[in-house]
């Protein structure tokens, strides 16, 4: 049985954190990374996935994708017509003086001119998430495990590509549950939860974000930060950083030791990824969504998160 999340953070090792309402203490040098909770302490199974040079979209018809060499533009997508059927899309692919206009059922990949092309997914019901995107992985096929490589099927979570990246931003999420988060809740069931349900339902070898913070500010270790997140929606995750907040925000209040959690993985980040305070953003400033609530926006928004992080890195003149 997975151990409980306070159980848990006593095997941590605790790092200080600023009074109630007062300001964090000034770093003399690089900042330590907040106190993490492992990933195999609360994980379903390890990381699944291969490392690749690859990259994976979410893209609409009319969009366009430039990976190395090689152009993919999304001409259309239709439904299946019958239950036998599988939705398809139509794509142009380009490289260099090379065309072809190609089309593929969701769930096929197959390999042109050095690439290996997958159709993830389309979300084309009326009641899906991500509704009317493509989710394409593309690949230098020479860096793809063989049995992937030579496959028709694009395969499920197993078979997807882990794309490195290096981290240039920092976009804040939240878990946005129907419900606010409550504390008789386990926050180790929720993750390993959420872990199930993106390789069920979404196809993800991994949590989609880089950590996440329950409602006692207790951070947890995500996906790896050397590999790109996941996103439902059209942004490209590649280069962010991505914390998310356990909880809908929307609907409760973050809890001041969360927002002391944030800040302090924001100031991390910022600090080892020599990220500019002004690339701290959310979900919804790359995209049309709610997340990560009106409760965590309004603190980007206002520049409270961003001093905070000023703060500790000692870049205020007060």
């Amino acid at each position: 049985m997975k151990m409980k999340a306070r159980t848990l953070w006593t095997l941590a090792i605790i790092v200080v954190t600023g009074c109630a309402g007062g300001r964090k203490a000034i770093s003399t040098g690089p900042l330590l990374q907040p106190a993490t909770i492992p990933h195999s302490a609360w994980e379903a199974h390890p990381p699944l996935g291969y490392d690749a040079d690859a990259t994976r979209r979410n893209l609409a018809p009319g969009d366009t994708l430039e990976f190395g060499q090689l152009t993919v533009a999304v001409i259309s997508a239709r439904e299946a017509t019958s239950d036998a059927d599988r939705d398809s899309l139509d794509l142009d692919l380009a490289r260099g003086d090379r065309r072809a206009a190609v089309t593929m059922a969701e769930g096929t990949a197959r390999t042109w001119d050095g690439y290996r092309i997958a159709v993830l997914a389309l979300h084309l019901a009326e009641d899906e998430l991500g509704r009317g995107l493509a989710e394409l992985e593309i690949a230098d096929a020479s860096t793809v495990p063989e049995h992937i490589r030579v496959s028709a099927e694009a395969g499920g979570p197993a078979s997807r590509l882990r794309v490195k990246h290096t981290p240039t931003h920092v976009t804040l999420h939240h878990s946005g549950s129907a419900e606010p988060l409550t504390a008789d809740e386990d926050p180790v069931e929720k993750l390993s939860n959420l872990q199930t349900w993106g390789e069920s339902d979404r196809g993800w070898w991994d949590v989609p974000y880089h950590f996440l913070i329950d409602l006692d500010g207790n951070i947890y270790e995500g996906r790896s930060w050397r590999y790109m997140g996941e996103t439902n929606t059209r942004y490209n995750p590649s280069g962010h950083l991505l914390i998310s907040v356990l909880g809908n925000y929307s609907l409760q209040e973050p809890t001041e030791a969360q927002v002391n959690a944030i800040a302090d993985l924001m100031a991390w980040s910022v600090d080892q990824f020599d990220i500019p305070i002004d690339r701290i953003q959310g979900h919804s400033d790359l995209a049309p969504t709610e997340c990560p609530g009106d409760h965590l926006r309004k603190r980007l928004r206002d520049g409270t998160f961003q001093e905070m992080v000023a703060v500790r890195l000692g870049r205020t003149s007060d």
